[in-house]
This record gives structure tokens, C-alpha cells and sequence, in this order.
């Protein structure tokens, strides 16, 4: 729930696995994603796997900082409560309007 020294490295890649089931107790679910958009390099990957209330959660918060996402069910067949989220930060870039001269 602390952020993560990473000076001066960025990630393509972070995997949370139950954190959000483990830890709701102690630390807000909008802080730990604001910490993985800070260390993800842009169009870099978020895998989340966790309960189905905690991923709709955290599902809202990541689409709001436009992340794209989409849900998957872990294990066909089985009643498995968990599923994984799998998510895209996207590259911000300054939108161009008509230029006049």
C-alpha cells in the first residue's frame, strides 16, 4: 500500500494475484491502480486475478483512468469465484484541432 521505489525503471508488465482479497483491510483499491499507472510504461499490461467483486471494482476505477480491459472466467467448468482482468494502459497524446494560419 506504500508506493514502490522503481527510480529509474519502468514496467511493461504487473501481476496482482488475490492483492485486492488479501489486503482491502489496509489499503484503497483506487491507490494501488493509481501506483501500477505510475510504474506501467505507456501500452503497458496489468494482469489481475482476484474475485469477481473486487475485478468489477477495480474494472470502473481503470476504464476511468482509460485503461482498456476486458474479464476473463480462470477455469471453464469449475466454480471458481475468481477471474482475471486483464488490462491496457493506453498512450495519451495531445489530439490535434484544424491549425489556421
Amino acid at each position: 500500500c506504500e508506493a514502490f521505489s522503481t527510480y529509474p525503471r519502468t514496467y511493461d508488465l504487473l501481476h496482482l494475484d488475490g492483492l485486492f482479497t488479501a489486503e482491502s483491510h489496509r489499503c484503497e483499491m483506487k491507490f494501488v491502480l493509481l501506483e501500477m499507472d505510475r510504474i506501467l510504461r505507456p501500452l503497458g499490461y496489468g494482469v489481475l486475478r482476484d474475485t469477481q467483486f473486487f475485478l468489477e471494482k477495480a474494472l470502473k476505477i481503470a476504464e476511468g483512468m482509460r485503461w482498456k480491459c476486458k474479464m476473463h472466467v480462470t477455469e471453464k467448468g469449475k466454480a471458481s469465484p475468481d477471474r482475471i482482468l486483464i488490462c491496457q494502459k493506453s498512450f495519451w497524446t495531445l489530439q490535434q484541432t484544424g491549425e489556421t494560419n
